[in-house]
């Protein structure tokens, strides 16, 4: 029994229960098996898993991410207001001197404090 499960712009997946495997439909073509429509032995929306999920997760992150990460915090915090900054050092534990009034100051001091602390 193939089931259609998402459909995204590059195409189409199906779960395929026999196998127990996804498979891809490239968009703009027709599934080379029979796919069924609405299976009664599949329930939708209902978790019938007694207790809780104890699903684990392994996710490896390589240096160009880490970078790409950082580079989107950091244009994050370019586009912070002094208030907005000081909320956020506060909620990474950074101190900020009761001198540092200005934006760009309190940016240039959590920025300091972050590279600090991944040394």
């Amino acid at each position: 029994m193939n089931v259609k499960t998402r459909t995204t712009a590059q195409g189409t997946e199906y779960w395929d229960a026999k196998e127990k495997r996804i498979r891809f439909v490239p968009a703009g073509q027709d599934p080379d098996f029979e796919v069924t429509e609405n299976p009664k032995s599949m329930v939708m929306g209902v978790d019938q898993a007694k207790g809780k999920d104890h699903t684990v997760i392994t996710m490896t992150v390589d240096d160009k991410e880490i970078a790409k990460v950082v580079k989107d915090l950091e244009n994050d915090l370019d586009n912070m207001d002094a208030e907005q900054l000081l909320a956020y050092a506060k909620e990474k534990d950074i101190d900020v001197p009761g001198n540092m009034k200005k934006a760009d100051t309190i940016r240039d001091h959590i920025k300091e404090e972050l590279a600090a602390t991944e040394e």
